[in-house]
């Protein structure tokens, strides 16, 4: 495979020159074909890079068809396949209907594309390079080994030639704004039915000379969760000019169908209609009962999003231009009416679409269009023929008459498509100045004038600050006529900029009376105006299209479909709605927050989740920063369908309601302010953020999917409601899942015999420590812990608060594990209330009551007994004199004279003397005393060294606290009360709490213990070990889906608290050997699953089962089960 790169680099890499040569060398080519699967939201379906969406083989199980809600195996699609035609004059002279299709499904088959005598496909066919030439799969945004080694249509880029490792994106260079982006090109080169030569550079060239770039793009976002985007951008690379084209697109539904099982006679009562105002076909079943009996059967459509424009034709096709000039399509204008010698008329040259207004003369004349000449003289009598693509009333508008006649003469009635629609007036000259009528998306005009020079002039890629050409240059830089998006909002990015036909056909049909590989047929049905009633109860197929329309070389145009489901029509239509919104907003709907990383920890009857704080550094191109919170979901299945739904006013599911939320503490909370589909979202209580979550609800041996979505406050104030992130996770019919990384898939087990948790063995503040601050330990993946010690040191700094100087505050602090010496964090300032630190070696810290800084508390301060006059509590202050602030908890104990003693301080160059006091202090947190000075001011005699206030003077005495180093701190005296008279006595206690920062001085220590296994405990707990059920009837809640078309599906048996090395045998009542189960895995998880197959992998009887468990060194034991029908 390798060889295979090297050469097909070699061949791109050969090719010089600018991008038409690198693009020149490359065509369609059957061995390039290649699948893909989109099962980025609710809708999932296969597809594959020829233009095919649906199931091309009914054998394979990884295959899936338009499968709806995703995960439950209930499929509404076949086939979905763009067809591009083309009426042209061949080489022999026969005007002939060319249309080409994909490979489609099972050649020779009414849903196949055209094969040629030989075997070779007449179809579109992919062009190698768009995808890595070493795997089978379609290029996805989601899985990058799937990209080229480079983008050949990006080889000219001056600054990135070939984006090498980088995303080939419609929004850009390496910008993943969809959940789920394919991206692929095709051509019509191999189809040769016909001798139509469209590029006369290339006679090999053949079909009509088209190829195609097709993206699809899902969303998990509320409003398109049901919902896939399928864009065809169509490019005429030969030299023929086309008149006459038309894009279709046909749907082989098959509604109630269920995956992996056979049609039977499901496709038979399938209904098909139409809406011309929504641009949409869609399906339903007809009785509403699905294959086995399931429903009610949802409802499936394929809408026009965008269709081709006609700017030539001069009328408002797409009706944006009605609020500006020009003149009104009534039906008057379809009247025939006779030519007069001298009246003005309107002379189209049909290879520039210029118009000439004249004067009719008195002679014939000429107009070409492709290879006819049209005559017009004096007397001849004119009326507008519809779809001829001919203005044949010289009035300068196109087939303005188009429209369907429905009934029998003398009661039909014709709706035409454009009455009342904006046109042109050539005779006068109004509307030429409207320039939403015609307008273009090739024209290098921001026609709808909604480019912003101040946020959308990023420069041909699309993406700011790479410094490309047409940034930052003040003016709209144009995708136009390269192969690089452009800026936001002008021609390729804008599709308000193309004068859209939309819906013009719609045709019904039963399978087996169209062939899709049938050119004139499918012509046919394609018709513009042909729009059949409704077809029931039957196979029934939709054939829909756009047109008539020009095409010159070089030209683009683009058509886009919607794939979309709904539970009824009601639905249908409004996912429709906010389909076709978010398209006609170029996608811009508010982007959700990074999907976090999810880890999950199982232990004895809970699960554990962890995730990263990536989410919460989003940037959403509207809103900014506006990160809000997470959810978390949980289910025992993985299509999320025991989650409790919340539904609209119509009843239907727009949101789930998660077992748990956690969200910003800050304006956002409650109900959201803009609602999605009447809901108004929930931001949550203000509850602050966590990184870590614990389940404690959940069953042992039940599998459980969970989900920790992040999501956005939106923008209110613009319209946008918040945005959720996705919870993807798809199963495919083999058991493989594919999940994002968000979502986990987890199952709690009893432990094993012998089995010891991890643990905290001890946690405290070392000697000498004065901190109050509270640090918790939490221990909280069980299976990273280790046997080591944890030393978290502070460094402190001073701080000016509140008319205090020189305040102790804690800078940051460091985390050494010093059995290993690792430092594991250093010098964080995560120290605060509420701060989210991360999870180290297993265990996650958190800082409570972590002061400011150092403080009087006095809320927490008190005498030990009421009465007593109230206490003051302030820094010591005299002078300049320095002063040093400690922190901790204090006693100041009183008993009698002499029990404790005051230290010499000076109070500037007086000093205070020492005095043999009835108190004393002491330090709680330390248990040492603390020296003091004692200033007595209350002098009364025989009172001498007691604490008091009043006795004698006005004064209270004051009790100055000193530091180790003899400097004076913080200073106690009382104050007056008229309720509180007494004074401190013997047996009395004054508490005082300072809030005290970890500072320098503080060393927190805790140790942890790992996991273990012990022997001896394992011998004791043998008679644990079950059987889970016992008995075992019919089937079990914890067995896993059945993954299987037909017959019983697997089945479980858990043997728990199990040893973690032994050897399970299980016997029929007759002594027989049934099974034999080998048991290896950490001592944390006790349990083995039996599949209730036997050694020979049949499914087991119903009965009594012996079972002998046999551990090495540990025991034995016996025991027995039943399996009851």
């Amino acid at each position: 495979m390798m060889k295979k790169t090297i050469w097909f680099m070699a061949i791109l890499m050969g090719i010089t020159g600018v991008l038409h040569a690198q693009l020149e060398g490359l065509h369609g080519e059957y061995s390039e074909r290649k699948d893909g699967v989109h099962s980025g939201n609710q809708f999932r379906t296969s597809f594959y890079n020829d233009g095919f969406f649906g199931i091309p083989t009914f054998s394979d199980p990884t295959i899936y068809g338009g499968e709806w809600p995703i995960n439950s195996g209930k499929s509404y699609l076949i086939d979905a396949s763009v067809l591009v035609g083309s009426e042209v004059v061949c080489a022999d002279g026969i005007v002939r209907h060319i249309i080409t299709e994909p490979v489609a499904i099972g050649d020779g088959t009414n849903s196949s594309g055209k094969i040629g005598p030989n075997g070779e496909h007449y179809t579109f066919l992919p062009l190698p390079g768009f995808s890595n030439p070493d795997t089978n799969k379609v290029a996805m945004n989601k899985w990058k080994w799937s990209w080229p080694p480079f983008w050949p249509d990006k080889i000219n880029d001056p600054v990135d030639p070939g984006w090498p490792g980088k995303w080939n994106g419609y929004f850009g260079k390496d910008i993943f704004n969809a959940d789920e982006e394919g991206f692929f090109v095709i051509d019509d080169y191999a189809n040769k039915e016909y001798p139509f030569y469209p590029d006369s550079r290339d006679p090999n060239r053949r079909g009509l000379g088209m190829r195609v770039w097709v993206r699809s793009f899902q969303w998990s976002q509320t409003l398109v969760e049901d919902a896939l985007f399928c864009l065809y951008d169509i490019e005429n690379i030969g030299t023929f000019k086309h008149d006459k084209m038309v894009f279709g697109y046909k749907i082989g539904n098959i509604m109630g169908h269920v995956l992996n099982t056979s049609f039977g006679n499901e496709s038979q009562d399938d209904c098909g209609g139409y809406d011309l105002q929504a641009d949409m076909a869609y399906s339903w079943d007809y009785d509403g009962i699905g294959t086995g009996g399931w429903g009610p059967v949802g409802y499936f459509g394929a809408a026009f999003l965008e269709s081709p424009g006609n700017p030539y034709d001069g009328i408002d096709n797409d009706g944006d231009g009605q609020n500006g000039s020009g003149g009104v399509i009534t039906e008057s204008m379809f009247t025939a009416h006779t030519l007069t010698v001298g009246e003005p008329i309107v002379v189209i040259d049909y290879s520039t679409f210029e118009r000439t207004v004249m004067a009719m003369p008195n002679d014939t004349v000429k107009i070409q269009w492709q290879d006819q000449i049209y005559r017009f003289w004096p007397g001849k009598e004119i009326r507008e023929i519809p779809f001829n693509s001919v203005d044949d009333n010289l009035n300068g508008l196109i087939d303005e008459n188009i429209g369907v006649t429905i009934g029998t003469p003398p009661n039909e009635v014709t709706r035409y498509l454009y009455l009342g629609a904006k046109c042109i007036n050539y005779f006068t000259g109004e509307g030429k100045e409207n320039i939403l009528i015609d307008e273009r998306r090739d024209d290098g005009i921001d026609n709808d004038r909604d480019w912003d020079s101040g946020i959308d002039d990023v420069g041909l890629d699309g993406v700011a600050n790479s410094h490309d050409p047409g940034e930052k240059d003040g003016l709209p830089s144009s995708g136009r006529g390269t192969t690089f998006p452009g800026e936001p909002h002008v021609d390729k990015t804008d599709i308000d900029e193309s004068d859209m036909l939309g819906l013009t056909s719609f045709y019904l049909y039963l399978y087996t009376s169209l062939p899709l590989w049938d050119d004139e047929n499918v012509w046919k049905a394609l018709i513009p105006g042909r729009l059949d009633d409704l077809l029931e109860n039957g196979d029934t197929e939709l054939m829909f299209g756009s047109g008539y329309f020009p095409m010159k070389p070089g030209q683009i145009e683009r058509f886009s479909m919607g794939l979309i489901c709904g539970e009824d029509k009601e639905d249908l239509f409004e996912n429709k709605k906010w389909v076709a919104k978010a398209y006609s907003e170029n996608y811009n709907f508010s982007q959700a927050p990074i999907i976090p990383t999810v880890r999950a920890i199982p232990s004895d009857g809970k699960v554990t989740l962890i995730w990263d704080d990536r989410a919460e550094k989003s940037w959403d191109p509207i809103a900014g920063r506006d990160f809000e919170g997470y959810r978390i979901y949980r289910s025992t299945d993985p299509g999320w369908n025991d989650a409790k739904p919340i539904t609209d006013a119509q009843g239907f599911k727009t949101y789930l309601k998660p077992i748990a939320q956690f969200d910003l503490v800050n304006e956002y909370k409650g109900y959201a302010a803009i609602p999605v589909k009447g809901v108004h979202f929930w931001l949550g209580e203000n509850t602050g953020i966590v990184h870590t979550w614990t389940d404690t609800t959940v069953r042992n041996g039940q599998t459980y999917y969970y989900a920790v979505t992040s999501y956005d406050h939106g923008l209110p104030e613009q319209g946008i409601p918040p945005t959720e992130c996705s919870k993807y996770i798809a199963v495919g019919a083999t058991g493989v899942i594919d999940k994002g990384p968000n979502v986990v898939i987890v199952r709690p087990e009893a432990p094993g015999a012998g089995f010891i948790p991890s643990q905290i063995e001890e946690a405290k503040w070392l000697e000498g420590s004065t901190s109050t601050a509270k640090i918790e330990v939490h221990i909280v993946d069980p299976r990273a812990i280790q046997n080591a010690t944890y030393r978290i040191t502070f460094e402190d700094t001073l701080l000016n608060v509140e008319n205090m100087k020189n305040v102790p505050a804690t800078k940051n602090f460091t985390l050494v594990n010093t059995t290993t010496g690792d430092t594991l964090l250093k010098k964080s300032t995560l120290f605060h209330n509420g701060d989210v630190l991360p999870i180290l070696e297993g265990f996650l810290l958190s800082f409570i009551g972590n002061a400011d800084y150092l403080h009087f508390n006095s809320y927490g301060s008190r005498w030990s007994r009421p009465g007593i006059y109230p206490f003051t509590v302030t820094p010591f202050r005299y002078q300049n004199q320095p002063v040093k602030l400690m922190g901790g908890i204090f006693q100041i104990i009183f008993g009698e004279v002499g029990m404790d003693t005051s230290s010499l301080y000076y109070r500037g160059t007086t000093p205070i003397p020492v005095t043999p006091v009835n108190f004393t202090i002491r330090n709680i947190q330390t248990g040492k005393k603390v020296a003091f000075a004692f200033r007595e001011r209350d002098k009364k005699k025989g009172e001498e060294g007691k604490f008091t206030f009043r006795t004698i003077t006005q004064y209270s005495d004051e009790i100055i606290f000193l530091t180790p180093d003899s400097m004076a701190s913080w200073q106690v005296t009382m104050s007056s009360s008229q309720t509180d008279t007494l004074q401190p006595s013997a047996g009395d206690t004054l508490l005082l709490f300072f809030n005290t920062p970890s500072l320098s001085h503080d060393i927190y220590q805790f140790t942890l213990k790992a996991e273990g296994f012990d022997k001896t405990l394992a011998k004791k707990e043998l008679d644990e070990i079950r059987v889970v059920p016992n008995p075992y009837i019919v089937a079990n809640a914890w067995e896993p889906q059945n993954l299987y078309a037909s017959g019983r599906g697997p089945r479980e048996l858990h043997f728990i608290h199990l040893p973690p090395k032994c050897t399970i045998r299980i016997f029929d009542i007759s002594g027989q050997l049934v099974a034999e189960l080998r048991h290896e895995s950490e001592a944390w998880d006790g349990t083995a699953i039996w599949n209730m197959r036997t050694k020979d992998n049949l499914d087991i009887s119903y009965g009594i089962y012996l079972y002998h468990v046999e551990a090495d060194g540990i025991g034995n034991k016996i025991g027995k089960f039943a399996v009851i029908k």
